[in-house]
């Protein structure tokens, strides 16, 4: 599909289906977010699949956006691993961890929309509960 349709076509899902996700798009999808470029290629990023009945619920009980998504997969990143520009005098605090699983989680979205999945960029979540 051309990126621009492509790009059209994504959206954000606000009401999930139950259908299961077949193991060959998760695969896809996480093909997807392991090739993303990353900030001098740190790779910091964890993404966790919850699928399970019982994740989910704890899922849905730390965020209103889940939608009662069949399956989640929550980018996170490494502090640790992550881009530091220290030579930076303007940010020398800069870690772009945040950054680079934004970009890692916008490359596994556009493929879900490519293989036909529906998602949806959740936030507002209660880290505690998480």
């Amino acid at each position: 599909m051309d990126f621009i349709e492509l790009s059209k076509k994504r959206y954000s899902v606000r009401k999930f289906s139950s259908q299961k996700v077949e193991d060959e798009k998760i695969e896809k999808i996480l093909e997807a977010g392991r090739i993303a470029p990353t900030a001098k290629n740190s790779q910091s990023h964890k993404i966790f699949i919850i699928k399970s009945k019982d994740a989910l619920e704890k899922i849905y009980s730390a965020t209103p956006m889940s939608y009662h998504a069949p399956i989640v997969l929550m980018v996170c990143y490494d502090k640790k691993t992550s881009y530091k520009n220290t030579a930076d005098t303007h940010y020398p605090d800069y870690d772009g961890g945040g950054v680079d699983a934004a970009i890692v989680t916008t490359a596994m979205m556009m493929e879900a929309t490519e293989l036909g999945l529906g998602t949806l960029w959740a936030r507002g979540y209660d880290s505690q509960k998480i």
